[in-house]
Parts: C-alpha cells; structure tokens; sequence
C-alpha cells in the first residue's frame, strides 16, 4: 500500500460515497485509476465493507452500548465467530488487559440490550461482561 492508497482510505473513511471522479480530483489521479484502486482494496481485504454513520437525528432513537468480555481459557474462536454474526455487534475487537474482547453494540431499545447481554452472559467461554451504555459521542 503506497501514500494514494492510505489517503483513499483517509477520504473514505470520511465519505465512503464520494463519486470516484471527486476523490480522484483531490488525489491528483485519473478517476479509472481511484476506481481500480479500491477494487484492489476490496479484493485485498483492506476494504471489508462501506457503510454509513447515522446523523444525530437518528441516533437518538437507538441504544449504543459498550460491552467489554473476558473468556474462559481456551481456544476463543468460535465465540468470536457467533459474536460477529450477532446483528447488534457493531464492532468487535481483542483487547489486552483484565477483558479479553471489547464489543459495540446498537439496539433500537433497552429491552433489546437486555436480552441481547443476556445472550452473551450465556454463550460459553464468557466468563464476566461489563457494559456500559453510550450517553454521547463526541468524535
């Protein structure tokens, strides 16, 4: 990956809908060339997928939470596996320290944050969990 590269993916992370032709503008390129670039990243890996953060308007009417997890010795795959198929996991990540997994959940309420910690409090190998809820996102 060379310096056009990191900078498509700093513009895209900012705007993953810009039309190629504008990125390319800003990149100094061709826009076949921004286009062919983020077919390499697709196919690479390094692009998994676009998507979109919702509007403070649209927010409010959702539940984020922060779940941290810590596991069971053992072989952690296959939690991690049913954690990502989860559809109110938004992200998941492995973390050092006391837990061993930090989750990102949206729910559309606090009864469906309950049952979903529920849920994983139940799932073998979890061995504690420790949620918060979001109250604002600054950045």
């Amino acid at each position: 990956m060379d310096e056009v590269d990191r900078e498509l993916l700093r513009l895209l992370d900012r705007d993953s809908r810009r039309p190629a032709a504008d990125l390319a503008r800003d990149l100094g390129v061709a826009r076949a060339t921004v286009q062919n670039r983020i077919d390499k990243l697709k196919a690479k890996g390094t692009i998994a997928r676009f998507t979109i953060e919702l509007g403070q308007g649209a927010e409010t009417s959702l539940v984020d939470a922060l779940v941290m997890v810590m596991l069971a010795p053992g072989d952690s795959r296959k939690i991690v596996a049913r954690l990502k198929d989860m559809p109110e996991v938004e992200t998941l990540t492995s973390v050092n320290g006391t837990y061993d997994l930090v989750l990102e959940l949206r729910v559309a309420s606090l009864q469906q944050l309950d049952r979903c910690l529920m849920d994983i409090r139940r799932m073998p190998m979890v061995a504690d969990t420790n949620s918060s809820i979001r109250l604002k996102r600054f950045k």
